[in-house]
């Protein structure tokens, strides 16, 4: 089935464009400013502002067993926050757990509703030109690296590790232990300095828990331009505000962390999955997210 969805309010990186869309087979075959002379039953999009649905980080999906609770919480906090694609991590200690790890998770997200991506979460004692060989064969795109004394990095042999990781490229993400801010700030700084000096495709600051996912971070995964994005060619995942002059000019961030509550609908993989304050939730749905290239853009 084709159809076109006419003068929509687009908005992409702080941008918004009325923009009209075409679609075909729950796929955006061409976005451009009119459609004059194609004949395809067309749907009004004037009302709308149309945003790209938003990729978070969430830990606590996997941790729930049973399919009723997990519908729930997929629902109440990612689906309602206009979400439908998630990253989170598996925790490994020694290098023999990952494929273990990652083939139990596969079946613990079979009734899943929403995409999701996975990564691995290692202490920095763990990380070796082995281990991030084993993560590239097993095509995990995130590493996030537990980092507890800042003096521990000078230790690591990064010229090894940045060798390993290509040409795969999966970055490496920060989590600070310390509570205290000042060491923390301390172990930043020295994390970003020597990731820059090495050249290895990392991400400077941690990822909190239970936010949507930067832009800039998105591309260095490699999720973007696949989830987090409406684009020609891509899958028909949207969501749907109400056009309001006071929003249009709000950051994406900032629109699902405080507006989001105001979705009208939420389309995935062509299918409503939201529409108001009702979620129809398509157990099995979801799909994990192959990413086949991390940091592709950025390289």
């Amino acid at each position: 089935m084709r159809y076109i969805l006419e003068d929509i309010h687009l908005v992409k990186r702080r941008r918004l464009k009325k923009t009209s869309i075409l679609i075909e087979d729950n796929r955006i075959e061409l976005i451009k400013d009119k459609f004059h002379s194609y004949q395809y039953m067309r749907m009004d999009g004037s009302p709308y502002i149309m945003t790209p649905t938003t990729v978070m980080l969430d830990n606590q999906v996997q941790k729930i067993t049973s399919n009723t609770q997990q519908r729930n919480y997929i629902e109440e906090n990612l689906i309602k926050k206009g979400c439908t694609t998630f990253l989170f991590y598996i925790e490994v200690k020694r290098e023999k757990e990952l494929a273990v790890q990652l083939k139990k998770i596969n079946s613990q997200l079979l009734n899943c509703a929403i995409d999701y991506v996975t990564a691995v979460k290692i202490p920095l004692k763990l990380l070796s030109p082995t281990f991030v060989r084993l993560c590239k064969r097993e095509k995990v795109p995130v590493i996030f690296i537990e980092i507890d004394d800042a003096r521990a990095l000078y230790q690591v042999p990064w010229g090894w590790i940045k060798e390993a990781l290509f040409p795969y490229n999966a970055p490496l993400v920060p989590i600070f232990l310390s509570q205290n801010e000042q060491e923390k700030k301390m172990t930043q700084n020295i994390w970003s300095s020597l990731m820059r000096d090495v050249k290895i495709p990392s991400i400077a600051r941690e990822i909190k828990e239970g936010m949507t996912i930067a832009y800039p971070d998105l591309v260095k995964m490699g999720i973007y331009p696949f989830k987090g994005n409406v684009y020609q060619g891509g899958e028909v995942t949207y969501n749907l505000f109400a056009f309001d002059e006071s929003i249009i000019n709000i950051e994406e961030n900032d629109l699902f962390l405080y507006h989001y509550d105001r979705i009208q609908m939420t389309i995935h993989k062509g299918k409503c999955i939201r529409a108001g304050d009702k979620v129809f939730y398509r157990p099995g749905f979801g799909e994990l997210l192959e990413v086949k290239v991390p940091s592709f853009l950025t390289i």
